[in-house]
């Protein structure tokens, strides 16, 4: 928070940069920092969701090669949930790639939706039939058989 509050962000949590979406790029350099550094589990999933979406997207590459790179099961974790959540038409090969790689784990859960998603903006069908691949998957198949049968992730 130091960092943060250095920076300019007057901020007490990291969930707290929500209210703060004009300091996204101020607030990108600290969260790498840290995200770096050795901390609890749950620290590190919050500190890799910190990330705003549109700063996200702008450093799409950088936060995949972190994602792709990371070690730590809860970085990792947080990583995916940012990525997925402001993953465009432009990352589907990178979202496809990720799904792909078995070496990711459950991470990759958190792209089944959005490859559905623009998949099927893209072409009728064309985000359901890559789901369709993972419907028996032992990590992936349980959500990829809720979004064949239209639920919603709280279904």
């Amino acid at each position: 928070m130091a960092d943060l509050r250095s920076a300019g962000i007057a901020v007490d949590s990291t969930w707290e940069l929500y209210k703060h979406p004009e300091s996204g790029e101020v607030a990108y350099p600290p969260l790498l920092k840290h995200l770096a550094l050795d901390y609890p589990d749950n620290i590190l999933d919050t500190i890799a969701r910190a990330f705003s979406k549109d700063v996200a997207r702008r450093h799409w590459h950088e936060l995949l090669t972190l994602y792709l790179a990371e070690t730590r099961a809860a970085a990792q974790d947080g990583l995916a949930a940012t990525l997925s959540g402001c993953a465009s038409r432009a990352h589907f090969e990178d979202l496809l790639a990720i799904l792909d790689n078995d070496a990711l784990g459950e991470s990759r859960i958190y792209f089944l939706r959005p490859v559905n998603r623009i998949g099927n903006r893209m072409e009728t069908g064309a985000g359901r039939k890559v789901i369709e691949r993972f419907a028996n998957d032992p990590q992936l198949g349980t959500e990829a058989t809720a979004i064949l049968r239209g639920r919603g992730r709280n279904d």
